[in-house]
């Protein structure tokens, strides 16, 4: 990729943040092409290409530029905010700058579809590597794709779970990253739980229901459709209802950790979802 050390930015991705490799490719390729944007059309950039250089307006040129000519929606503009964010955050940090550039830009509201997809969870790769999201949130979206509700997510001693799941490569990455993130909060808390308040508070670190909710409700803004999490484990069943259907019951009940009368009623809901 070329742009300024871009090297060491790729090895602080990969070892420090812990992200995978499709997603730092993803924000390479965003950086990169605001370099190449610089060199071709900032005059300024092309005299001095210094990076103490940029300022504010430098940036938002190349997002007009995003939204007029390549016409991007505002889902790729927060996404593209949120990479470059990643990378001047990470010169300043090592003082490889002394320009924050992108630090007065806000991001775009992304309209919310109140429809939740049944296949949700065919996006997880992408939602998992989203930074605009909480940690909080991309958990809940993880652990509901695992048919876990978030009543469950709450009950003490939850966190045993993560070692007893079997986990695909990208959601243990996001795992990794999330036990990197909480270690310190665990800590202060004396608490393996994974959803812990901010304020201490040893006798009862646990996040409450309301609480977690906050976090969804601020992540709403950041989702294409709905942040409702029992919709969101209603469909996870039911789309895992209809991607197996060699199963039998007892397997699928086993899988999904419910009992019969349970299966039957998603079964149900399942076809009346079809009709519409």
């Amino acid at each position: 990729m070329d742009f300024p050390y871009a090297d060491r930015f790729s090895h602080y991705l990969k070892h420090d943040r812990l992200l995978a490799d499709n997603t730092i490719n993803d924000i390479n390729h965003d950086v990169a092409d605001l370099f190449n944007y610089l060199r071709h059309f900032n005059v300024l950039y092309q005299v001095n290409p210094d990076l103490d250089q940029l300022e504010e307006t430098d940036i938002r040129a190349y997002f007009n530029m995003l939204q007029v000519e390549r016409n991007i929606k505002n889902t790729t503009y927060n996404k593209v905010l949120t990479h470059l964010t990643t990378y001047f955050n990470f010169l300043f940090q090592n003082k490889l700058t002394t320009s924050l550039p992108t630090i007065g830009l806000k991001g775009l509201k992304r309209q919310t579809d109140d429809s939740l997809p049944l296949n949700w969870v065919d996006q997880l790769p992408l939602l998992l590597s989203d930074d605009s999201l909480s940690y909080y949130g991309r958990l809940v979206l993880l652990l509901t794709s695992h048919f876990y509700t978030v009543k469950e997510m709450l009950q003490p001693g939850f966190y045993q779970i993560l070692d007893r799941e079997s986990w695909l490569d990208f959601e243990q990455t996001f795992l990794a990253e999330f036990k990197k993130h909480q270690a310190d909060l665990q800590a202060r808390q004396n608490s393996l739980e994974l959803f812990l308040k901010q304020r201490l508070n040893l006798a009862n670190p646990t996040l409450t229901l309301p609480a977690l909710h906050k976090y969804l409700k601020q992540d709403q803004a950041q989702l294409p459709f709905s942040f409702k999490p029992s919709q969101l484990y209603q469909n996870a069943v039911c789309y895992f209802l209809v991607s197996h259907q060699d199963l039998s019951d007892q397997q699928l009940a086993t899988r999904l950790r419910l009992d019969l009368t349970s299966l039957n009623y998603y079964r149900q809901l399942n076809y009346r979802l079809n009709q519409n």
